[in-house]
């Protein structure tokens, strides 16, 4: 009679399983990603790349513009210091930079997933979790999370979201006298994780704050030595004019400004209006990280966090919300039922949900369907990073 399987052989057989799907979605993503379906699949990576050698060149940065038979006037529009720290595109072959790019962004991925699972297990239960269940639960969460538009819309257009939310959720894995070295050069190349500054203040992590906004200052003076008419361009000029990012209105903007321009019209009322619901989201959000923080549960903070970035910004693209991704896999990795049902609500909105084309007018099921990333956000504040809420 064959013997009977130990709980540790199961979990590895269990790791085999889910890696095994899981590299079988990558594969088919990428392979579905290198067909010829057309200008614009990794876009934005072309954008970098050719906005970033003409500005080397001499010529001005935010001149440049991407060339495309359907999309007009799409630039550069990140601080100078993005174009410095991705200049390394600039020699390689448009071909090589798109598989080394879609390489990194798996990667990437990969790594916020494991960062979660582990930082997640160990807080479920005392000790070390065991290898292999780290792992079958990373490999796990990574399938639906690649199912995710916002992770499809950040591999498709090859985005540097997700580089960004990185360094911002890997910030507090750095030797104390260091944390604040990542949101600061991630504020450096997209601005949004600013609003990581006054979290520290708020949590008196003052060291993490100055470090933070020293970071900032200092990799966007660095930018000034090297692109001086570029760095002047961008912060007096390209900074204020909003409308290069995208349209407000467009249905493929998931902030809360575009939602209550679509539902009242572009209008001075729905500014206020925003402002007012911004200002309600902020105070949720950094009430959250603030409980979240003296609870020990630093990731769970940071989540709230980069959900607030998610929240405020004028404009939200789907990949900017791959925040909200892993506030599912947070919320899969925390006892209890309710966490579980509102990980499985969070993460089918974003894999059945197809509406995130930009729609000229919309109604009936698919302006309710538009709106759900968009609330999804309110969702993910309202019932916090439910870690915090056990331990208070």
């Amino acid at each position: 009679m064959a013997a009977q399987a130990t709980a540790e052989q199961r979990n590895w057989f269990t790791a085999a399983g889910l890696i095994s799907i899981a590299a079988t979605v990558a594969a088919m993503l990428v392979f579905v990603l290198s067909q010829p379906l057309g200008p614009g699949m990794l876009g934005d990576l072309e954008i970098y790349k050719g906005a970033i050698a003409y500005g080397l060149s001499g010529q001005p940065l935010y001149d440049w513009v991407y060339l495309h038979p359907t999309v007009h006037g799409l630039g550069f529009t990140y601080p100078p210091f993005a174009a410095l720290l991705l200049s390394w595109l600039v020699p390689l072959d448009l071909g090589a930079a798109k598989v080394i790019w879609t390489v990194l962004t798996f990667v990437i991925a990969i790594a916020c997933i494991n960062l979660l699972v582990r930082s997640g297990l160990a807080n479920a239960r005392p000790g070390e979790p065991p290898r292999a269940v780290q792992i079958a639960w990373t490999a796990g969460l990574a399938i639906p999370f690649m199912f995710t538009y916002p992770f499809l819309h950040n591999l498709i257009v090859g985005q540097v979201s997700l580089f960004v939310i990185a360094l911002a959720l890997f910030d507090h894995q750095l030797p104390r006298k260091w944390q604040g070295v990542l949101v600061g050069l991630a504020a450096a190349i997209k601005l949004t994780p600013l609003v990581f500054v006054p979290y520290f203040l708020i949590t008196r992590q003052w060291r993490q704050a100055a470090v933070a906004t020293g970071t900032f200052a200092g990799a966007s003076l660095l930018a000034f030595a090297v692109l001086p008419q570029a760095s002047i361009v961008y912060w007096t000029e390209k900074l204020w004019q909003t409308g290069r990012v995208g349209r407000t209105e467009s249905t493929v903007s998931k902030s809360l400004l575009s939602f209550l321009t679509r539902l009242m019209g572009d209008a001075t009322a729905t500014k206020v209006a925003w402002l007012v619901l911004a200002a309600a989201v902020t105070v949720v959000a950094f009430w959250w990280a603030r409980r979240s923080y003296q609870a020990g549960d630093l990731l769970g903070a940071t989540l709230m966090v980069g959900t607030l970035s998610v929240a405020v910004s004028p404009i939200s693209w789907p990949h900017h919300q791959l925040w909200l991704i892993l506030v599912g896999c947070w919320w899969a990795l925390q006892p209890g039922r309710l966490p579980k049902v509102l990980a499985a609500i969070l993460l089918v909105i974003f894999v059945i949900y197809p509406a995130f084309e930009d729609y000229p007018s919309v109604s009936g099921l698919l302006a309710v369907g538009v709106e759900l990333p968009t609330l999804a956000v309110l969702l993910v504040l309202g019932f916090g990073p439910r870690s915090a809420a056990r331990s208070q």
